[in-house]
């Protein structure tokens, strides 16, 4: 198997990174796993790379991409397969270096973390995943690798990344045909599937006129959990029929409008005229657009650093199978 180096490249973000699970509280409380040895690898099996001492199986493999929500054959596509097959690679470098700076998960990190992607469902976390043919302890190892990269790359990539109110200023003067803004609409919408729906709910909010509320209790849109706030948005940006709100009142509410998506009812929380954004406004945006510029060239550095210090090995050809 000869020594082959990555090219492409995952984004910061993890590639392999949680799976989000609706599921209850757990039925039991996780325990952070302990980092094992590697298990011997059968005699039989395709070794498809490896990372310093660690085998990466194609069995492995293709259990990690199931996981993932991918299905492997011939359908999937060879760039997708090798990219796959360059986030694992590098995942298990991330998870060697955090080892190896001693990088500790605790189980109330691990609890902190499962409960965080909980949403209300029925069944337990165990019978959530099992639906979805996923195992709970490889689930749960899962959870403890993203967590001990995500504190490495917070020691090493993103906690040595300032941006400077200097620099915010300069990108600032350097780049004002950014900040010019068309005239723009902050929207709450709520819709429903028939006019004798929309008419009802018109009827309601004239006794509560609570629209947030209405949404959250009525909207089939996916923002009705947020109220039904469509947040801000310019002319052009939304289809014809949203048209309607820009010639509403601050605080004013649209009749019934017919799309193609529903019925629906609006109403105007706020007007933004055209013009350009002051350097007040326009700061906390430029900052974190700054931030996540650095990072990333900071990740991409820090990467390369990891890459020319590990010895890998890959076997693209075992994807072709």
């Amino acid at each position: 198997m000869a020594k082959h180096r990555i090219e492409s490249y995952v984004a910061p973000a993890l590639f392999l990174g949680l799976l989000f699970f609706g599921c209850s509280k757990p039925e039991e409380k996780p325990v952070a796993p302990v980092p094992q040895s590697a298990p011997a690898i059968p005699a039989d099996a395709t070794v498809i790379a490896t990372v310093g001492s660690d085998p990466i199986t194609f069995a492995e493999y293709q259990e990690r991409l199931t996981r993932f929500g991918f299905k492997f054959d011939a359908d999937l596509a060879l760039q997708v397969k090798e990219e796959f097959l360059n986030s694992l690679i590098e995942r298990k470098m991330m998870l060697r270096e955090a080892q190896r700076r001693r990088i500790k998960i605790s189980q109330p990190d691990i609890s902190k973390r499962i409960e965080s992607l909980r949403a209300d469902q029925v069944n337990g976390v165990k019978d959530a995943l099992a639906g979805q043919g996923i195992d709970f302890e490889k689930w749960k190892n899962d959870v403890w690798e993203d967590l001990m990269i995500e504190r490495l790359l917070a020691r090493e990539v993103n906690g040595q990344i300032t941006v400077s109110s200097a620099e915010i200023h300069k990108y600032y003067q350097e780049h004002a045909p950014e900040f010019e803004r068309a005239e723009q609409v902050r929207v709450r919408q709520i819709v429903v599937t028939t006019e004798a729906d929309a008419i009802a709910v018109l009827g309601l909010l004239q006794k509560k006129p609570d629209f947030a509320a209405m949404a959250r209790v009525k909207s089939t849109a996916p923002e009705a959990e947020q109220g039904g706030d469509l947040g801000y948005f310019s002319p052009g940006q939304m289809p014809a029929e949203f048209d309607v709100v820009f010639l509403l009142p601050r605080g004013g509410m649209s009749g019934v409008v017919k799309s193609p998506y529903g019925f629906h009812i609006f109403k105007l929380e706020n007007k933004r005229p055209a013009g350009r954004l002051s350097f007040d406004e326009a700061s906390p945006e430029i900052r974190i657009k700054l931030l996540h510029e650095k990072q990333d060239r900071r990740y991409q550095q820090w990467l390369k650093e990891l890459r020319s210090r590990t010895t890998f090995e890959v076997n693209y050809q075992a994807l072709g199978r």
